[in-house]
């Protein structure tokens, strides 16, 4: 599949999943930091993984398989969706469903059976979450957002559901470096040299490109754990939304890519 054609059926896909989130009753959740988990997230951790929220488990499931047909409609993913795979979600359990959706939303939840039983690649339904969870990720990060000094966090992975960065980009009079969490779209600050997934900061390790008709754009590359990290110039082109320059700058994930190059630690990143 061509990077034009891999685009438009994203970018259909993600249509999709707007019109989803319009018709499908709201996942909200519920979510109170006590002041040792604050102190918690202080140290390190993500706030997914001390504070889980609370939220119905049969609209998630819901709203996963209304997921699933999706990418099986558009061809997303890293593996087809196939009938069997969305016929043996029907078959589940209301137990089973439960225990799919903490496995595959909740830290420290995992249940490889009820995986197992659906017979699908662990990769495909990590991507289905992936997307399926996004509203409720949103929810949870601005709740989280509002108990939380999040211009504190300097670390190289998401202060609201610990995953790694997506993008970055520079902005404001100084050109600072922020940080951007694709999964539940929060914005971090981080220090501007230095690669967020390796933690390294020794230059001759690093090096970017950009192209000459496109200087807004710059692809950082890390040698030490042969990862890139695209990165939007707001100083050349104003506030973009980095959700969308994701989608439009495929043809630079393929440059990269062919040289030998990674995303993050090789994870579902689309």
């Amino acid at each position: 599949m061509d990077a034009r054609t891999r685009t438009e059926k994203l970018a259909g896909f993600f249509l999709e999943l707007m019109d989803l989130e319009n018709v499908t009753p709201s996942l909200e959740c519920k979510v109170s930091f006590k002041p040792e988990q604050v102190q918690k997230w202080s140290q390190g951790q993500a706030a997914l993984a001390i504070a889980p929220p609370e939220f119905d488990l049969a609209k998630a499931f819901r709203h996963f398989c209304s997921v699933a047909k999706a990418c099986q409609r558009w061809q997303v993913g890293p593996q087809p969706v196939t009938d069997e795979l969305l016929i043996n979600l029907e078959e589940l359990s209301q137990e089973q469903r439960q225990e799919l959706i903490l496995s595959l939303f909740m830290v420290e939840h995992k249940n490889y059976k009820v995986v197992e039983k659906l017979k699908a690649p662990a990769g495909l339904l990590e991507f289905i979450a992936y997307n399926a969870f996004k509203p409720l990720l949103k929810n949870y990060r601005d709740l989280a957002l509002g108990q939380l000094a999040i211009s504190e966090w300097f670390k190289g992975y998401c202060p609201i559901c610990g995953d790694q960065p997506t993008l970055a980009k520079l902005t404001g009079e100084d050109g600072h470096r922020e940080l951007y969490c694709q999964r539940c779209e929060t914005s971090w600050r981080y220090e501007r040299m230095g690669c967020p997934y390796c933690n390294e900061v020794t230059p001759a390790e690093a090096s970017f490109f950009t192209l000459d008709d496109n200087k807004q754009y710059r692809v950082y590359l890390c040698d030490r754990c042969n990862s890139y990290l695209k990165t939007v110039d707001e100083r050349e082109c104003g506030e973009v939304d980095l959700f969308c320059e994701d989608l439009a700058t495929s043809a630079l994930d393929e440059i990269a890519q062919a040289e030998g190059y990674q995303r993050g630690n090789n994870r579902l990143l689309l």
